[in-house]
């Protein structure tokens, strides 16, 4: 770190860290925060506003921060901790544990990355890989949390928190050579292993169900254009869908509420909010070729938005319980 502690000369000392693309892209995303000595994310919110050190109980901007609030606030910070959702932030992260043999280690630093960098022990690895071309064949996989290698030597995170320790790897331990289709091969290894049933469930109708005021929800949904572009994404049209579907699902949530309110026996189930996540992504992106493509029995990007809704609905099951 800088001898003085000012946001200037943290980003000047993580260079590699806070001039990458992927991680600009998702810096204004408020599920920045710092980890403590013993892992555990702290509410940023609270000590912003009080100074007290509280775990954050939530992931949201009830206790999260932005990177740039984070950095300004606290430029002193042993870490940057982001709690990743792969689904909607379009990629991955592989960490490779200290335990991993150092052969295996040193031929998984060979898969192409967005951004590289030295785990808390500076014996294991972070990698951020993009969601590999094979995510959606593995529907019960997109619905953990981490995927881990038998060995316990490396996992994938998927839906969890990410403590960015901003040490570059060592260049010359990088050597990103691995044929086309490793990443995929790799993701599929791991993603065939995992045998739980997902989060939630639900039917999903086979044809879109009778949807109360579906072109004004449609169009309060797509009014306004999406903030981010593709170019945002690095021209990665995966990351930027993925991205798109999770706007879409936050500006649903406040409609459907004002529905609820004003026609109480209105259906409004996990099966209308992802047609409705559908209808509005197939009006707001340019339509490729891809989304022609089947998933699950499902075009492509209505099968995205089933795992979205799914995942979310999990989500709020958890909060649930914990509260």
């Amino acid at each position: 770190m800088p001898d003085e502690n000012t946001p200037e000369n943290t980003r000047a000392a993580f260079p590699e860290f806070y001039s990458n693309p992927i991680i600009n892209a998702i810096a204004d995303i408020p599920r920045w925060t710092v980890s403590d000595n013993e892992k555990m994310p702290i509410n940023m919110r609270e000590l912003m506003k009080t100074g007290r050190i509280w775990g954050a109980h939530e992931i949201s901007d009830e206790c999260l921060v932005t990177l740039d609030n984070m950095v300004d606030f606290l430029p002193a910070a042993a870490n940057n901790a982001f709690y990743l959702r792969a689904q909607t932030d379009g990629f991955v992260v592989l960490d490779i544990e200290k335990t991993c043999p150092p052969d295996i280690a040193l031929e998984l630093l060979k898969l192409p990355n967005f951004y590289s960098e030295l785990s808390m022990s500076g014996k294991g690895y972070h990698l951020v890989l993009p969601l590999p071309t094979n995510f959606w064949e593995y529907p019960i996989a997109t619905g953990k949390k981490v995927l881990k290698e038998e060995h316990g030597w490396y996992e994938i995170l998927l839906d969890h928190w990410v403590t960015f320790t901003r040490v570059p790897v060592p260049a010359g331990r990088l050597h990103p050579d691995l044929e086309p289709g490793a990443w995929e091969l790799l993701y599929a290894t791991l993603a065939e292993g995992a045998i739980e049933a997902p989060t939630s469930e639900f039917d999903l109708s086979a044809e879109r169900p009778e949807i109360p005021r579906l072109e004004q929800i449609l169009d309060l949904m797509t009014r306004k254009p999406l903030e981010k572009s593709l170019e945002d994404f690095n021209s990665d049209y995966s990351r930027f869908e993925f991205s798109a579907l999770g706007v879409l699902y936050n500006r649903m949530r406040p409609i459907l509420v004002a529905i609820a309110d004003a026609e109480p026996d209105a259906v409004l189930d996990e099966s209308v909010k992802s047609w409705l996540i559908y209808e509005a992504a197939t009006r707001i992106l340019p339509h490729r070729e891809k989304h022609d493509e089947i998933r699950n029995g499902l075009p492509l990007l209505l099968n995205a938005a089933v795992a979205l809704v799914a995942r979310r609905l999990g989500d709020q099951a958890a909060e649930d319980a914990r509260d």
